[in-house]
């Protein structure tokens, strides 16, 4: 079977997916709400009606962001079963990546000791029925303590990282390390599943793999340094396997005195062009996030027709529809907190 015939099925539903992407004016025209009243009354004709009407009340961005990232959801899962299988099995990674962050809310949420009925709220469930996770995820809802969790979970992926996390938890009480484990634990994965794929499809997804590996490593070790981590924690939150950045690069990183000796063997990294020391620290990782996301958008806008019978035709369109709802997150939260369309535009990936 060839190429074209293998993308058929999958480039119809992305061109199908495409149509539904809101365009630059109208995502302008929503920093320009007055309130979420408004900013969900100009969504009415968008693929994200659907969510925002089973909303729970009240209004808030919160609430919008969970309606956002559930379209999102059912969007990769139409991708997903519509392309080849050896594709199909590398874009798994965007629904795991919610299944992290659905551990995670457990796992804050029962450090808070919320109720079972406030934890399941918090898990996106569409993610796990696809996975096949439900019941497991459920499971973990339903205790009590941290150590319960991580023992509801022992048969999945999860376990060694939220093993070594719990020790962690049990020395200090804090959830962090747990957060950065699993985190790593992603990252890994990804490069796992991205040397999986046929060298064909490897060419295409290389510059999404890289991006997303090398920019987490860089920021993650940028933020530690911030918060004065030490070099045994801050070698333990990033995953052993990188792109373009060299082992060397990461311990001198690992080993700097500071945050501005550490952003000094940033700006000497491959990653050079994505650096730029702004007021703070803080700002400074924030604003280098935003670049890196930015080049991949960017990259995906210029590739839509070159790689269309390749995995890098689905990349390219998840990218652009995780771009729009990070910037439908943005200007909700912005408009929730009232602030100037200006500045809100300025969050945004365009």
């Amino acid at each position: 079977m060839t190429r074209t015939t293998n993308y058929a099925q999958v480039l119809a539903k992305i061109g199908a997916e495409r149509s539904k992407l809101l365009n630059e004016t109208k995502i302008k025209n929503l920093t320009e709400s007055k309130s979420l009243i408004e900013f969900t009354t100009q969504l009415r004709d968008t693929a994200y009606h659907e969510q925002i009407a089973k909303m729970p009340l009240p209004l808030t961005s919160r609430n919008l962001e969970r309606a956002f990232h559930e379209n999102l959801i059912a969007t990769t899962v139409k991708i997903i079963k519509n392309s080849p299988k050896r594709a199909a099995e590398f874009l798994l990674m965007y629904l795991y990546k919610f299944e992290i962050e659905n551990v995670k809310a457990i796992i804050k949420s029962t450090n808070a000791k919320l109720s079972t009925e406030q934890k399941l709220a918090r898990i996106y469930f569409s993610a796990e029925d696809y996975l096949k996770n439900r019941a497991v995820i459920e499971e973990a809802a339903k205790v009590q303590t941290i150590k319960q969790v991580v023992n509801a979970l022992k048969r999945t992926k999860y376990a060694l990282a939220l093993s070594m996390g719990l020790q962690s938890y049990e020395d200090d009480g804090s959830t962090a390390c747990l957060d950065v484990l699993l985190d790593k634990l992603f990252h890994e994965e990804l490069c796992k599943s991205y040397e999986s794929l046929p060298k064909k499809e490897k060419h295409y997804a290389y510059f999404y793999a890289s991006m997303e590996n090398d920019s987490f490593v860089l920021l993650t070790l940028l933020r530690g340094k911030n918060l004065n981590y030490d070099s045994n924690w801050l070698r333990l939150a990033v995953p052993p396997s990188n792109f373009k950045i060299y082992v060397e690069t990461v311990e001198e990183i690992v080993t700097s005195v500071d945050f501005d000796s550490a952003f000094k063997v940033a700006l000497e990294s491959y990653y050079s062009e994505f650096f730029l020391r702004v007021q703070n620290p803080e700002e400074t990782v924030a604003d280098a996030e935003r670049a890196f996301k930015k080049a991949v958008l960017d990259h995906a806008r210029t590739s839509i027709i070159s790689e269309n019978f390749s995995i890098g035709g689905s990349l390219a369109f998840l990218t652009q529809e995780e771009s729009e709802v990070h910037n439908l997150t943005a200007i909700s939260s912005g408009v929730e907190a009232e602030v100037k369309p200006e500045e809100i535009q300025r969050r945004l990936l365009l």
